[in-house]
């Protein structure tokens, strides 16, 4: 990003925003279930390549906020971003009957560990008490048939 802008030339800055979005922030979101249950210390250094990114794309000095940067962006912080992520492929996979990852969002023993930090919950504990929080009952999807629809009854056309 340094290398198209610049003070007096180069890209501006919805080109730049353009530019973190579909290359860093993709590769950042590539992973984002699997890692969002990882240390602070880690999550912090994608935040600083986030704080950086941004402060090259608005022009802005380094001892400008991140949060100062993200609000003139219009870019979410990454940790809210990657626990949506996280709670849209646990819908996702609640919602897709014989989805192979089931198992992980269902209740399981090893989940109940008190060695955890709150902010490090496996995915199942986590969506649990976001869901409770959000007064949101989850349930499972209606069982399909085991037929297609199309096989159940013959149809007739009028083709006069």
């Amino acid at each position: 990003m340094r290398a198209v802008a610049g003070n007096s030339w180069g890209a501006n800055k919805k080109v730049l925003l353009t530019i973190y979005r579909s290359l860093i922030r993709s590769v950042i979101d590539y992973g984002a279930i699997a890692y969002n249950s990882a240390s602070d210390n880690l999550k912090q250094r994608l935040d600083v390549i986030q704080h950086t990114a941004l402060r090259i794309a608005c022009g802005a000095f380094c001892s400008t906020a991140a949060s100062a940067l993200q609000v003139e962006t219009g870019e979410v912080p990454l940790s809210l971003r990657l626990s949506q992520q996280e709670l849209k492929y646990i819908v996702k996979v609640k919602a897709t009957r014989g989805h192979p990852a089931k198992p992980v969002t269902e209740f399981h023993w090893t989940t109940l560990s008190k060695t955890f930090r709150t902010n490090n919950l496996p995915i199942y504990p986590k969506t649990m008490e976001y869901f409770s929080e959000a007064s949101i009952e989850p349930v499972d999807p209606p069982a399909l048939p085991d037929e297609p629809p199309w096989h159940l009854k013959p149809c007739s056309v009028d083709t006069y």
